[in-house]
């Protein structure tokens, strides 16, 4: 796990302190505000199937928001939906850099920084809305396994905000922007790239059946059945169902000795 520290540049008095902490606007900024809006908006379109209309409304997003990632995760599905790949690996490429950089920034006064984690808070608490909503109940595997990583960050920048001076953050990738960029790969016929960032994923959690299943895929289009097998095996130890025609045509290549 990478973890970077959100540092306040000065110290200050206790008071100051308190009093700074009862003028925090408790529901994120102006911009936040409006940055959500048009975050829920967009994935009311992805939802329709709207992709042109939902690209829009995840661009308008990140106009106020700039830090948003999961805005840009947003943008790379409504990409994805369209069929714009190359798009939707720039999308996705920005959402994994804005992950990394997290947690770097500098802060003039604890003020400042608690504003900062407001708005972060207001943004995962919408993502997180919105992914429980999309799930239908209990949803997929990887849908779950997405409101989970959701949850954890929502609650890490939660207590983040209830201490003060300098905090350490979680920057590491989350499993599905790289599945997914991976994905954005594959469809653009960039098999390494997809493969490098499959892994990523599994690295990030190995418990993504979806994405043992992909370089399942990747492994079988590259002419690599024994790997393809192994990737099956380890989906379906996760509890993923692997489409039973996967696992013919893997099987017909094993016989063939690839």
């Amino acid at each position: 796990m990478r973890t970077a520290v959100l540092a306040v540049a000065a110290a200050l008095s206790l008071t100051a302190t308190a009093a700074a902490q009862s003028k925090v606007a408790k529901s994120g900024t102006i911009e936040a505000k409006e940055a959500n809006r048009h975050y829920q908006q967009g994935w009311d379109d992805i939802h329709a199937e709207r992709w042109t209309d939902a690209a829009l409304e995840f661009q308008k997003t990140l106009e106020y928001d700039p830090d948003f990632a999961e805005a840009y995760y947003s943008l790379g599905r409504a990409y994805m939906g369209d069929r714009q790949f190359l798009k939707a690996i720039d999308a996705y490429v920005k959402c994994r850099e804005v992950y990394k950089n997290a947690g770097g920034q500098h802060f003039s006064n604890d003020l400042e920084m608690k504003r900062h984690l407001e708005d972060r808070i207001l943004e995962y608490q919408t993502a997180l809305s919105q992914a429980r909503s999309s799930g239908n109940g209990k949803g997929t595997q990887t849908q779950q396994l997405y409101v989970r990583e959701l949850q954890t960050k929502l609650t890490e920048l939660q207590q983040a905000h209830d201490r003060s001076m300098n905090v350490s953050m979680d920057t590491s990738v989350p499993f599905y922007v790289s599945m997914s960029l991976g994905a954005a790969y594959f469809r653009s016929n960039q098999f390494a790239d997809a493969e490098r960032e499959y892994k990523a994923a599994l690295d990030a959690n190995s418990s993504s059946g979806e994405t043992h299943n992909n370089l399942a895929v990747l492994y079988l289009m590259t002419n690599r059945p024994e790997l393809a097998q192994n990737e099956i095996k380890a989906a379906e130890q996760t509890g993923y169902k692997v489409n039973p025609g996967l696992k013919d045509d893997v099987g017909k290549r094993l016989k063939q000795g690839g």
